[in-house]
């Protein structure tokens, strides 16, 4: 358990038709033992969104993209003063339309806010603000599939930008977006598309190949060097990167044998799978993104769980992807792959204390505090605020290195 004081932030990314992240939504909760919240009535006072906007620097949160802030009926009166051009405003479902809400809306509008309407449904109510609206968001479990077409088609014939949320899977991605959505909200890009009977494509086999050989426990310096050697696109690409301005490097390495025998070979393994992966260009650059994230983070957790097995745990949130890169099951995907026992029980069990720090991981990543196990978190010193830190903190390098790549 943490102090009760500390405030998880996380974000939810919002993509566009081809899969590309457009802006994120922001959560917040300030109890770990509280169901997950959004910027609520309770929670989301004017001191708290104006800290976030002003004291914190919210592009660094935000990838210098929008934060989509939910705002209670009060907010919406006396909106905090922070820049429109970092933010758009929800308004939430459960808000009165009145005269005054009306004006307010207005208000922002006219300081240049972009407006969103949150969890709509076909209703009377909210005639009065439609041509105030920007954006309009839909949340997918919430109607049948007749009810979303129905919607839909009514939607179209107002100026707005539709945005379909709450989509957790590969289908109804597709879905909403052969309906004509515009922009898309949920973790559905983490999640793999299974076809029954599919097997995996022999392009794609090869790449799994390459990062068994480059994973496989057993192998040497010399074996490593040699593997990564015969890949010149590979070479050139971990080379590069090794060099590049976000690994502040003062001597240029030159070549694969002084990188691995400077870096050590656990560290090259981690490089290389990732440059491996970045092969796959079927696959949205969002999701390259995301494992990286998750790879960073898993990283610096181990500083405070098990120091010694950085890269360990670097790889095991790498690897953590997989099936969405694959579009098979993590299981049946690792079967294929050579790995320390450690990291396969890690990924498949969620094992250890790599498990532990790729739980962590993926729950914050989803927003999904209620999973995170503050009582193994505690042994190790680490609190919501540490994690909040490393998140970011990792989101950020991982920017930097996605740049150089």
């Amino acid at each position: 358990m943490t102090d009760k004081n500390d405030v998880l932030l996380a974000r939810q990314p919002i993509y566009d038709r081809s899969k590309t992240v457009t802006g994120y939504e922001l959560l917040f909760r300030s109890e770990c033992d509280t169901p997950i919240s959004s910027f609520d009535g309770n929670l989301a006072t004017s001191r708290v969104l104006l800290n976030l906007f002003t004291e914190s620097d919210i592009s660094s949160i935000t990838n210098n993209l929008p934060a989509y802030v939910n705002f209670t009926a009060e907010l919406l009166h006396n909106p905090p003063l922070f820049n429109p051009d970092t933010a758009v405003i929800e308004v939430l479902e459960n808000i009165e339309i009145t005269d005054k809400v009306v004006s307010s809306l207005k208000k922002l509008k006219q300081r240049g806010f972009t407006l969103a309407l949150d969890d709509f449904i076909m209703d009377e109510r909210y005639q009065r603000i439609l041509p105030l609206v920007d954006i309009i968001k839909l949340e997918l479990p919430e109607m049948d599939d007749d009810e979303l077409q129905a919607t839909i088609k009514n939607l179209k014939q107002h100026d707005v930008t539709l945005l379909a949320e709450k989509i957790e899977t590969p289908e109804q991605f597709k879905r909403c977006h052969e309906l004509g959505c515009d922009l898309f909200q949920g973790y559905f890009l983490s999640k793999p598309e299974i076809i029954k009977g599919k097997k995996i494509a022999a392009g794609k086999m090869t790449i799994i190949n390459l990062i068994s050989e480059i994973q496989a426990p057993e192998i040497d310096m010399d074996g490593l060097t040699s593997i990564i050697s015969r890949d010149p696109a590979l070479s050139f690409k971990l080379l590069k990167l090794i060099n590049s301005a976000a690994f502040k490097r003062s001597n240029t390495i030159d070549s694969i044998h002084k990188a691995v025998t400077l870096l050590g070979i656990d560290k090259i393994k981690s490089w290389a799978s990732l440059l491996a992966l970045s092969k796959l260009d079927d696959k949205p650059e969002a999701l390259h993104y995301m494992a990286l994230v998750r790879a960073l983070m898993c990283e610096r957790l181990s500083e405070y769980i098990e120091p010694s097995l950085k890269d360990q745990f670097y790889t095991v949130g790498l690897l953590s992807c997989l099936d969405a890169f694959f579009d098979q099951s993590l299981s049946d995907i690792v079967s294929h792959i050579s790995l320390a026992p450690g990291i396969n029980d890690a990924l498949t069990l969620l094992k250890g204390n790599a498990g532990l720090a790729l739980s962590t991981t993926i729950a914050f990543e989803q927003s999904e505090w209620q999973k995170l196990d503050w009582t193994a978190l505690a042994k190790f010193e680490l609190n919501a605020k540490q994690i909040n830190e490393i998140y970011f903190e990792s989101s950020r390098r991982a920017l930097e290195i996605s740049a150089e790549n």
